[in-house]
């Protein structure tokens, strides 16, 4: 997990016709994109036993919400998490309400199993058994299918997959792989020399070997290999293929 730290405050009870008290946690994780913190934020608060109430996503300059609720007897207890997106990667600070003894802890309590689930790196969907699939998941610079430590690279790795289930060829090109920010800016992967030149030397070989080049699909082909990308907040991905049949681009769309 990338580096952390953390600050627990206690509320003292406030007197404003009802008492009141909270448990606090803040969990700072560096080279960890807001979206995928987003993600690991809504697994622990579902993992703490909470259904998960609403969820709003984090961008630039506003904060992901995550609200969880869960009965306890006759009262509702929540919890109320905050993404917040920073130029090294993303905040979390999150909130139980209530006076009731199971928010004690709640603080290490959270911030264990913020670990526990950051730990576990997401189990990939299936791709599709017909037609043309894309996917791009955004890994964490710290840990990744490159096997390489980029936490200090200032890059975020990008495993790109494409599966063709036609009888038509189709070309990918390494820079028809974009992601967009949430301002819509369009962000194009590194080269391969700039990578080279990021990678530990020895490690060059076999990170250089899982990377994405230019291709093209054979029907039934499918490939399966990452980019890298200048770290920052992206809301989506965009994957453009050419159908060499009749030379027309076919363009791909996958949220975060």
């Amino acid at each position: 997990m990338g580096t952390r730290w953390r600050a627990l405050f206690l509320w003292g009870f406030v007197v404003l016709g009802a008492s009141c008290a909270g448990r606090y946690v803040r969990i700072e994780e560096k080279g960890v994109p807001c979206g995928e913190a987003q993600q690991i934020a809504v697994g622990t608060v579902q993992r703490l036993g909470y259904t998960i109430a609403e969820v709003t996503q984090a961008q630039p300059g506003t904060p992901g919400v995550v609200v969880g609720e869960r009965q306890l007897g006759t009262r509702t207890a929540r919890v109320l998490v905050q993404v917040f997106c920073t130029t090294l990667g993303a905040e979390i600070q999150a909130k139980a309400e209530g006076q009731g003894l199971e928010n004690l802890d709640f603080a290490g309590q959270f911030e264990k199993t913020f670990a526990a689930v950051a730990s576990a790196r997401p189990t990939p969907r299936p791709m599709a058994e017909s037609g043309v699939d894309v996917a791009v998941v955004l890994e964490r610079p710290s840990a990744n299918g490159l096997e390489v430590d980029l936490s200090s690279a200032g890059v975020l790795p990008a495993r790109v997959r494409v599966v063709n289930r036609t009888q038509r060829r189709y070309r990918l090109h390494a820079d028809g792989v974009v992601l967009q920010t949430f301002q819509g800016s369009r962000v194009q992967p590194l080269g391969l020399a700039d990578v080279a030149q990021i990678l530990p030397g020895e490690k060059r070989e076999a990170a250089t070997a899982k990377l994405l080049r230019d291709i093209v699909l054979q029907p039934g082909a499918e490939v399966d290999a990452y980019l890298l990308f200048p770290f920052g907040s992206y809301a989506r991905a965009r994957v453009t293929l050419e159908d060499l049949e009749n030379e027309e681009s076919e363009g791909f769309t996958i949220e975060f």
